[in-house]
């Protein structure tokens, strides 16, 4: 990894379980898509294992909390996780890195279990409570989202509180912080008075001479899933100038912003700048998921997987981060760099952020160009031997050379609007001529799905004109569109980790030769599966097709039939047929039926890092495509007449600057 700053880890002992409902947090609403689990014995045991192993490499762990997106004293194991991180600490035997802070972030709410309070006691673990205001109205508010709760919840954790105080005057806890969280700025600066007074009194009650707050600058809204209302970056610095330091009710205040707890100096925010393609300040550490997968602190529904602890090194896991581009889940964020405004310093870090993902996309340009090049050359389909397939379908394929076809490495949004256009062209003259399309006048083809960042327009060129096309939509709260019309079916294949995409809007030109086609064909769903399988974790993958496709799909992709035949309007009433493809099993099946095709389809891992170009392009393209619909949009004025009130409202919230 390039970075030499100390790293900070994010535990999720447990994610989407919460005995609260904060209203910034969709955990326990009906729009939450995300997991729900308690981290298992082996994630939590390989997470320590990563540590120790990262820390006799040289590379320091300065801090591990152990929070995430639910409540972790919930886990049923809670006690002997925490005990797991003690004896971490109490063997800690690698003299030239210094062991972690380990800390525990919790809602206080069971702190009176006596054991709980115990397993803080007795491993050296950090205690921090979140605790935005002691104002009964405004907790319940921020809390739960009922002001008439607080003055009953409060009750609740107060005692804990208190008893937490007097364990840390006798210095039997470690370190005791409150955050200032979940950061709703206006009503922590309405309270902010109140709430220091009580917490004073209390620790001067309890022998407690100081307490150490911990403040967030800006409002969270977890990755757009809960709508902010504050948008600006707020330092407090009115009242770091009133308390920081200072004493009140005979107790000092201490209070640090939340960013000097993961970046020390400007040092280490310019290390993040240096090393980082996308330097965000919020996916520069680690979040470890429940089941271990890394994951932006943000990405709450766990979307964007960026590895797993389980199978990767804590260097090899930072590389994937360093080498992130925004994507999807960064689209509703406002907590993006490129997005900061209100403080001197937010405006400043968002300049130079920008500057730097311009650097990126130029170095991303030149790498994907020379990977075009280089994958014309070495792809089995441009070599004479690697035509000849035992499979008879792949036979079928003609030889063809360098300059017939043109395959550009960026398959998600094309180089401009005009190959965006054709893109759209090729599958509207497509779906006429099959009798899947009615004549319009705009001679396109978009739908809804396409238009959202959860989707990606693959294309393949021949003589730098579109003549393949093939969309991947990814699962999210909007859903597929084979919902639609196989609900029930792709109900049965969801399993728990399983992550679907869909394909969709296949379109390859018919003036090309039968052996042309065939090759943008396959480099269409080579594309396809990197993108899905390896890029976006995908599991599985569905489409509906007509019914006299499939044997073809069976034969040549493994493709499997999950229902039967029924009529969907969208294709003016043609019949459909569901199907799926189980990427982990369809990969082995490939390796052991076709060696070829496997490699040509599922790259091997040390071939990955020469994609990875590909994929940081596809990220950095999504962050512009409200500029592709806007400029589609001036173009064709009737784009969105055929979309429902609903539908356009869920654009607006994508992307708030849509005209």
């Amino acid at each position: 990894m390039k970075t030499h700053r100390a790293i900070s880890i994010n535990n999720s002992l447990v994610h989407g379980i919460c005995n609260y409902s904060c209203r910034l947090c969709s955990i326990n609403t009906a729009s939450y898509d995300g997991p729900r689990e308690f981290q298992s014995y082996t994630v939590t045991k390989t997470l320590i294992q990563r540590v120790l192993q990262s820390a006799e490499s040289g590379i320091y762990v300065r801090y591990i909390a152990n929070s995430g997106d639910g409540e972790p004293t919930l886990h049923p194991e809670f006690n002997e996780r925490i005990s797991m991180f003690g004896e971490m600490l109490s063997e800690w035997n690698v003299s030239a890195v210094p062991p972690p802070e380990v800390s525990v972030v919790t809602n206080g709410s069971r702190l009176n279990i006596p054991s709980i309070m115990d397993t803080f006691l007795e491993n050296g673990i950090s205690l921090i409570i979140s605790l935005p205001t002691i104002v009964p109205e405004s907790y319940g508010l921020i809390m739960t989202g009922e002001r008439n709760r607080g003055e009953a919840l409060l009750s609740r954790i107060l005692p804990g509180v208190g008893k937490a105080m007097e364990h840390r005057a006798k210095e039997q806890l470690s370190k005791l912080y409150f955050h200032i969280s979940p950061p709703e700025t206006e009503i922590i600066r309405n309270d902010f008075p109140e709430t220091i007074d009580y917490l004073t009194r209390l620790a001067r009650g309890n022998g407690l001479g100081e307490i150490e707050l911990v403040l967030f600058p800006a409002t969270s809204n977890r990755s757009g899933l809960i709508r902010s209302r504050v948008v600006t970056v707020d330092m407090y610095r009115d009242l770091f100038k009133r308390y920081n330091g200072h004493a009140v009710n005979g107790v000092n205040i201490r209070m640090k912003l939340v960013l000097k707890r993961f970046f020390s100096s400007i040092g280490e925010i310019a290390d993040l700048v240096r090393s980082f393609r996308f330097p965000c300040l919020w996916n520069a550490n680690f979040f470890i998921a429940a089941d271990g997968s890394s994951i932006c602190c943000n990405d709450q529904s766990a979307r964007n997987p960026l590895g797993n602890i389980l199978s990767e090194s804590i260097d090899t896991l930072m590389q994937y981060k360093e080498q992130y581009m925004p994507g999807q889940v960064c689209a509703g964020c406002n907590q993006s760099p490129q997005r900061l405004k209100g403080s001197a310093e937010a405006v400043l870090f968002s300049f130079i952020a920008r500057f730097r993902m311009l650097l990126a996309e130029i170095l991303n340009r030149y790498s994907a160009s020379s990977d075009s090049i280089s994958e014309q050359k070495e792809s089995p389909l441009s070599e004479k031997d690697s035509v000849r397939q035992n499979d008879s379908h792949i036979e079928e394929v003609k030889q063809t050379t360098e300059d017939t076809v043109d395959v550009i490495s960026d398959a998600m949004l094309p180089e401009s609007i005009g190959e965006m256009k054709e893109a759209f062209s090729l599958i509207y003259d497509t779906y006429l001529s099959s009798g899947f399309q009615s004549p319009d006048p705009s001679s396109m083809r978009i739908s809804f799905h396409s238009l959202l960042p959860t989707s990606s327009l693959i294309t393949v060129k021949k003589s730098g004109k579109v003549c393949g096309t093939l969309t991947i939509i990814q699962e999210s709260d909007e859903r597929l569109p084979i919902n639609e019309l196989f609900n029930s079916e792709i109900r049965k294949i969801r399993k728990k980790d399983s992550l679907i995409c869909e394909l969709c809007s296949l379109a390859v030109d018919t003036s090309i030769t039968r052996g042309e086609s065939r090759v943008v064909l396959l480099s269409l769903f080579r594309k396809a599966f990197i993108l899905s399988h390896h890029l976006l974790g995908c599991t599985d993958l569905c489409m509906m097709i007509n019914p006299h496709h499939c044997d073809y799909y069976q034969k040549e992709f493994n493709f499997e039939k999950i229902g039967q035949v029924r009529h969907y309007n969208k294709v003016n009433d043609a019949p459909a047929v569901p199907m799926r493809l189980d990427l982990i099993k369809g990969a082995e099946l490939f390796k052991k039926s076709n060696p070829r095709l496997y490699q040509y389809f599922f790259v091997d891992d040390h071939q990955m890092i020469k994609e990875r170009s590909f994929h940081e392009l596809c990220n950095h393209k999504k962050m512009y495509k409200v500029k592709y619909i806007n400029n589609l949009i001036e173009s064709q004025e009737d784009l969105l007449t055929d979309l429902t009130e609903e539908e356009i409202g869920i654009l607006h919230n994508f992307y708030p600057e849509l005209r």
